[in-house]
């Protein structure tokens, strides 16, 4: 295991890490070292914890996840030759992508997760010194960060069952490992394989989760829970098209009443100041000093006004679609050339540059996904309903209840959070935009392109001959 680990460790290092002492002169906590071992109760409870910590690189939520996801649709768009034009996130725009850019690190991110996880869940069960109910909801957090994982890189590296796109490798998910193996070089496993394992393991993890448990600590939200389960299985359904288990699912979290919609007033600040958590489901913690993610590579740092690049900014076409009532109309600012810029990430006031916490779940994508869930037949709610609450709760007016009405209230709601390229994927449509930084910057992206999948990074080709690329894309 120590042997895969370090592998993975090694490529996410020199894609993301680059600079960073920290990461680079500590001893990675998931790693089975001399200084931590995963035979003691300590050494379980801190892997589980570092676990979480990938899930904030650059490569991930910290930025590219998020960032690549908008700036490849109509809500994003560059501004070069501008005073926040540093060149970053040009092969995204301009959805010119190859096997060693946008997506690359992810992989690496990923799979390093998985290794650490699949390890934990070997050897938790013979560790003295955990009552049961303790392994239980620890096994229940690995099961999270594991299906978590298999559904960003399916998602990333493969095309999802609604996909339009005629690419030949329509079908190929990604490598399962379920195991510390030494000696495996996996094939890739179908994407239906792929989302039975994302559902397996989210089966398990809610069987053996105590639904009171909640991590304490500096954010209670960075960790999984009972509803960061249901919400995760919710999405996963949505986008699988198991609409009835998209919309149950959503259900177990709107009902709780754990959660609550962010009024019109309350949202503006409601991405950079704690209000209770009262929407967020699960979120990835960030905070300055954090090894995982260079500040000159954060989300914050790319996006805002207030930060040293601010190179990915909002297009028009996005702004425009907001009435002048609408409180989602108030998270679009500008940079000082009037250029606009999303100010979902526009920092804690931990530092300059600045931090800020990704929200990964939340409340309103579960009126959304059950919405949607419905009108394509799933029952025991109403789409008028859910799309109502959002609309009401923002100040708008509400979307008809039609697959074209859920769709728009998905890109108002759920912009700049990394959904709308994984929406229209799913659903076989076209990406067209209209405000372009240029002529040379695509306008469209049809839905039949195999671009929508994107590249195995090429090194992974070079340790595991078992792989085939995407279409459209070289393994060397």
């Amino acid at each position: 295991m120590k042997k895969y680990i370090l592998l993975t460790i090694s490529a996410l290092a020199a894609l993301t890490f680059t600079g960073c002492d920290d990461f680079l002169t500590e001893e990675p906590t998931t790693s089975q070292s001399d200084v931590l071992t995963l035979n003691t109760a300590e050494g379980i409870a801190d892997a589980v914890i570092g676990a979480y910590s990938p899930l904030n690189s650059s490569a991930w939520y910290g930025a590219a996840y998020i960032l690549n996801t908008e700036m490849m649709t109509s809500d994003g768009r560059r501004y070069p030759g501008t005073s926040h034009d540093s060149g970053r996130y040009t092969e995204a725009y301009a959805l010119n992508w190859t096997p060693n850019s946008t997506y690359a690190g992810l992989w690496s991110g990923a799979y390093y997760v998985i290794a650490s996880v699949n390890s934990v869940l070997t050897h938790i069960d013979a560790v003295s010194g955990l009552d049961e109910a303790t392994k239980n909801n620890y096994k229940a957090e690995c099961l999270f960060l594991r299906a978590l994982s298999y559904f960003d890189l399916v998602n990333v590296y493969a095309l999802p069952k609604g996909s339009a796109s005629t690419s030949q490798t329509k079908d190929l998910g990604v490598p399962i490992v379920l195991t510390p193996d030494l000696t495996a070089k996996p094939a890739r496993n179908t994407v239906d394989e792929v989302y039975t394992q994302i559902f397996a393991d989210l089966d398990q993890a809610e069987s053996l989760m105590d639904p009171s448990y909640q991590r304490s600590g500096t954010d209670p939200k960075g960790f999984a829970s009972i509803y960061a389960i249901y919400a995760l299985h919710s999405r996963a359904a949505l986008y699988h098209q198991d609409w009835q288990a998209a919309a149950d699912y959503a259900t177990k979290v709107i009902e709780s009443k754990k959660f609550s919609l962010w009024s019109a007033k309350e949202l503006p600040e409601a991405y950079t100041q704690d209000l209770g958590g009262k929407e967020v489901i699960f979120e990835v913690y960030d905070s300055r000093n954090n090894s995982y993610n260079p500040y000159h590579d954060s989300v914050c740092n790319l996006t805002s006004p207030k930060g040293e690049y601010g190179d990915c900014g909002v297009s028009s076409d996005l702004y425009n679609l907001y009435e002048a009532a609408d409180a989602r109309k108030a998270l679009i600012g500008t940079f000082s050339d009037g250029a606009y810029a999303t100010l979902k990430y526009a920092g804690k006031g931990v530092g300059t540059p600045d931090a800020n916490n990704i929200i990964v779940f939340r409340l309103s994508e579960m009126y959304l996904n059950r919405a949607e869930a419905v009108i394509n037949g799933a029952s025991g709610s109403s789409a008028v309903s859910d799309l109502s609450a959002i609309a009401n709760a923002r100040g708008a007016s509400v979307q008809p209840a039609t697959l074209s009405g859920v769709y728009l209230e998905r890109r108002k709601e759920l912009a700049w959070e990394g959904h709308l390229w994984f929406d229209l994927s799913r659903t076989g449509r076209d990406m067209t935009r209209t405000d372009v930084a240029g002529t040379a910057i695509p306008s469209s992206l049809p839905a039949s392109s195999y671009k929508w999948a994107f590249p195995i990074p090429v090194r992974e080709f070079n340790v595991n001959p078992n792989l085939r690329q995407n279409d459209g894309y070289s393994e060397n």
